[in-house]
C-alpha cells in the first residue's frame, strides 16, 4: 500500500501563505523549513565570499539566526533546531565585531 500525502491543505487553517507553509513542514516531517533555511544560508556564504570570509560567515549566520527566530515564532521550526541556528549567529555576530578591532 503506498504512503498518501495529505491532499487537505486548507482544512483547519487560516490564511493561504501560512497554510502552504504548515503543509510543506508536515509532509516533509519537520524539515522543510529547517533545509530551506540551512540552504539560504550557505548561498548568502557563497555570494559574499568576495568580501572575505569572516564577513561572509557573520553575515549568513546572523541572517540565518534571524530567519530560525521567526521561523520558530511561527512554528515551522522547532526549537531544538531553531538553537543550533542561534548560536552560530551569535557566533558570527562575535566574529564581525572582532573583525572591527
Amino acid at each position: 500500500m503506498p504512503h498518501l500525502l495529505p491532499a487537505q491543505i486548507m482544512d483547519s487553517c487560516d490564511g493561504l501563505f501560512y497554510c502552504f507553509a504548515l503543509w510543506a513542514y508536515s509532509v516533509t516531517g519537520g524539515m522543510f523549513w529547517t533545509l530551506m533555511l540551512m540552504g539560504f544560508g550557505v548561498m548568502l556564504f557563497i555570494g559574499s565570499q568576495r568580501f572575505g570570509t569572516n564577513r561572509a560567515f557573520g553575515f549568513a549566520s546572523v541572517s540565518c539566526l534571524l530567519g530560525a527566530i521567526w521561523l520558530s515564532v511561527m512554528q515551522l521550526m522547532p526549537w531544538w533546531v531553531a538553537s543550533a541556528f542561534i548560536l552560530t549567529g551569535v557566533a558570527g555576530f562575535a566574529v564581525l565585531i572582532m573583525n572591527e578591532r
